[in-house]
């Protein structure tokens, strides 16, 4: 994304433009956490929940926290939920063909 200018309104407030809020999927309510290095502010949603996130058009898996995952972890998460949605998919033959 391109930088932005924003204007500071005369109480200091400054509106986020609605596609950086869509972009990162700030809410009403939620909190900032401001950081200022030399003549630099940056601001950084503080979310604790973990999951889905919208960004821009994609959904993107948002861990909660600040690390990334390693891709050994990923793939561990990966092979186990298609393991297990491989069982569920043995079931769903079996009761088929004891119907028949």
């Amino acid at each position: 994304m391109k930088d932005i200018l924003v204007p500071i309104d005369k109480a200091g407030r400054v509106v986020l433009p609605k596609n950086v809020r869509e972009e990162l999927a700030i809410e009403p309510g939620d909190m900032l956490k401001v950081t200022i290095h030399g003549n630099e502010v940056t601001l950084q949603p503080k979310k604790d929940t973990s999951g889905f996130v919208r960004r821009g058009r994609a959904l993107i898996f948002s861990s909660g926290a600040d690390d990334l995952l390693k891709r050994e972890t990923v793939e561990a998460i990966l092979a186990e939920e298609r393991e297990g949605r491989g069982v569920e998919i043995e079931r769903g033959f079996s009761s088929r063909k004891r119907k028949q």
